[in-house]
């Protein structure tokens, strides 16, 4: 596991340190603390980071990534941080990004604050009338949503 994470830190320094000289901006003799003014952090930890033996504060990555031309997600995956597929939105992966599990109509009624009766008979009636609209324009071949709205 140590030397996972030095891995990882060394790979930051060394995608950091790569974009620092392509900037060109950050060379040479007082480089490193306009830098570090441009991120935020002290000098002394900008050193750590590019000598990798220490990652930054997360609420940074942005901020590096940005001074340095970097796409965030690229830098944080190149990197090791995050995997790509942990970047990826919700309809990339076919995921809802609601939960992993379907609820009842009676576990909705209850989080949406419908406790009566006749409320949760309304809150039923509407949703599967809904459900039977989308099974029905699912179903019909020309007209799609439209054709039902």
């Amino acid at each position: 596991m140590r030397s996972e994470e030095e891995t990882v830190r060394q790979r930051f320094a060394r995608l950091v340190a790569d974009a620092v000289q392509q900037a060109g901006r950050f060379e040479g003799r007082g480089g490193q603390v306009l830098l570090a003014q441009e991120l935020g952090m002290s000098p002394s930890s900008v050193g750590r980071m590019l000598r990798g033996e220490t990652l930054p504060d997360p609420r940074h990555f942005e901020t590096i990534a940005k001074t340095l031309d970097l796409n965030v997600g690229d830098l944080l995956v190149e990197a090791g941080i995050v995997s790509r597929e942990s970047l990826a939105t919700p309809s990339q992966t076919r995921s809802t990004g609601v939960g992993s599990r379907s609820i009842t109509l009676e576990e909705a009624a209850n989080a949406l604050g419908i406790h009566t009766e006749v409320g949760r008979e309304m809150f039923t009636a509407a949703v599967e009338r809904l459900q039977r609209t989308e099974r029905a324009t699912e179903a019909d071949d020309g007209g799609g949503a439209a054709a039902h709205a």
